[in-house]
């Protein structure tokens, strides 16, 4: 039977801790952490330090070891690359060291959900009231300091739904739309 090449075949275990070392041609491109997220475990993918900046960046979250792999290994080849050729001038620290934290109540029916940066959310999601032929749902759309400027990931049943879809921006749990009959 045909292997076929995935980037987890340049995984290495990390000795003594929940880390595996994503390593290409003798680089290490970054890690994989295994821990809990709201109580299911979890993988997050972190790059190794910036040459330039000193900083270490997470690329995001996912439920499956192969999954965090891939998404590392598609950030060293599209975005370190990008970063290399033109290094950007110093930043604040955008990645954090603890694991992500529920969404924060901004009001009664509005949510914020930080993700990579302690200053900078990733989505809002706001409890949209029930009518008649609807349930209550939550609709969570990217952050932008302008409304205008921010785009729809989907509508859930529930915050938990709508928080664990921002976090792995999982395409199989965003729903096009409120189910029932059109809104006015």
């Amino acid at each position: 039977m045909t292997h076929h090449w995935r980037p987890s075949d340049h995984l290495e275990r990390a000795l003594g801790r929940n880390e595996w070392l994503l390593i290409h041609r003798g680089n290490q491109l970054g890690r994989i952490e295994y821990g809990r997220v709201a109580h299911r475990p979890a993988f997050r993918s972190v790059t190794r330090p910036d040459l330039h900046t000193g900083v270490e960046a997470t690329v995001g979250y996912a439920w499956a070891l192969e999954t965090a792999c891939d998404r590392l290994w598609d950030w060293s080849v599209r975005v370190r690359a990008a970063t290399t050729a033109n290094p950007p001038p110093p930043k604040e620290k955008l990645s954090m060291a603890a694991w992500p934290w529920p969404p924060i109540r901004i009001s009664d029916t509005e949510w914020v959900v930080m993700r990579n940066s302690a200053s900078h959310p990733k989505a809002v999601i706001r409890r949209m009231e029930a009518d008649p032929g609807h349930p209550p749902f939550f609709r969570a759309v990217s952050w932008a300091q302008v409304s205008s400027d921010r785009r729809l990931i989907g509508y859930f049943p529930s915050l938990e739904s709508a928080d664990l879809a921002i976090l792995e921006d999982a395409p199989q749990l965003i729903t096009h739309g409120p189910t029932g009959p059109s809104r006015p």
